[in-house]
């Protein structure tokens, strides 16, 4: 996603300059404008290195009279602030997941600092309206909604029409941490794959838990059934051969895979307590949701109601695209340009 911001926004003829955490060899898994300016100050888990980074971003952003610097995956990262501030760069925070992280994940300490730091911020931007309540009442003037952007499917999925194997494709897709509950998933399946012996299970991404994924497919006697497949920058192949996609996370902000398929005509099924997750689906028109939150009884019960009913996954999939017509990139990448100009009087970033 910021690479995406930062090519649009170099469109707009903006200047941009991407500081990220890399070491020096690191390339890009995505195509960057040539205009790009990329530093990377790299990274090293120790308070030396907290003040090493801390003084070479306030550095940078002095040299090259940085106006705006805009935080993405910051997480309380108190370098990032306070370089800002040494600098007297106006700061925008990118939340990039729904508030419900702060509790699901944070202890009532590392969430009481992670908010207050958001009180040091120009502009925090959230990815859904509905986020903005989940927010002390003190930050919310300060906070603007903008969602990611969700291009044009070119090609759409037949969410009713099997290959040309005869199977049907149950697609997960993302990175594969202990958040994204693709165990719950596995088991989920597990309690349904004799019911519906042509259909098999493809999760697409990169992770740590690979290997532990494998082995409970391999446990739950499923090997053959399901395919851990490496991510690649071109998924939409992955997305028109595929009949159903599933995001069982416990939160997610603005989650890319799912606007995806969906926009690719799939119908998606996720839980009905997993903020980010339930934005994006509307139960019975574009997708199905299971109760609750992280229940693998509850989302297997309903992953087998989606996969016997080939009509409503067709009917489904083409509301699916149809809802994710409002996250036009355009539209979102001008959001983003307006509120950079309405912090500065010069097109800087």
């Amino acid at each position: 996603m910021i690479c995406l911001l930062a090519n649009a926004l170099c469109e707009r003829e903006f200047p941009v300059h991407m500081i990220t955490w890399d070491g020096p060899d690191t390339h890009s898994f995505y195509p960057l404008d040539p205009r790009i300016v990329w530093s990377r100050l790299g990274f090293r888990p120790t308070l030396v290195d907290k003040l090493r980074r801390t003084q070479a971003l306030a550095k940078l952003l002095q040299n090259n009279q940085v106006r705006i610097l805009v935080g993405f995956v910051m997480s309380g990262d108190k370098t990032v602030y306070a370089a800002a501030k040494w600098a007297r760069t106006r700061l925008i925070v990118a939340e990039r997941s729904a508030p419900t992280i702060y509790k699901l994940r944070y202890s009532f300490a590392q969430r009481w600092l992670s908010l207050s730091m958001l009180r040091l911020a120009d502009r925090i931007t959230v990815q859904m309206p509905d986020f903005v309540a989940g927010y002390p009442a003190s930050l919310r003037d300060r906070i603007e909604v903008i969602p990611n952007p969700v291009p044009l499917a070119e090609h759409r999925a037949q969410p009713d029409v099997s290959g040309i194997d005869g199977r049907f494709s149950l697609l997960a897709a993302g990175r594969l941490g202990a958040e994204k509950r693709y165990e719950c998933l596995i088991g989920a399946y597990a309690k349904i794959a004799l019911r519906h012996p042509t259909w098999d299970l493809r999760i697409v991404g990169d992770g740590p838990q690979r290997e532990t994924l494998r082995l409970l497919a391999a446990q739950c006697g499923l090997a053959k059934r399901v395919h851990l497949e490496a991510w690649i920058s071109d998924i939409s192949r992955a997305y028109t051969s595929s009949h159903l996609f599933v995001m069982p996370s416990l939160w997610e902000g603005f989650p890319n895979a799912l606007a995806e398929a969906m926009s690719h005509g799939l119908p998606a099924v996720g839980f009905r307590d997993a903020s980010g997750v339930a934005n994006l689906i509307s139960d019975g028109e574009t997708g199905w949701l299971a109760d609750g939150l992280d229940d693998e009884v509850a989302l297997a019960r309903t992953l087998s109601y989606a996969m016997a009913d080939g009509v409503e996954r067709a009917r489904r999939g083409v509301r699916a695209a149809e809802s994710m017509a409002i996250y036009a990139p355009e539209v979102q990448f001008d959001h983003w340009a307006k509120l950079l100009r309405a912090l500065s009087n010069k097109d800087v970033v």
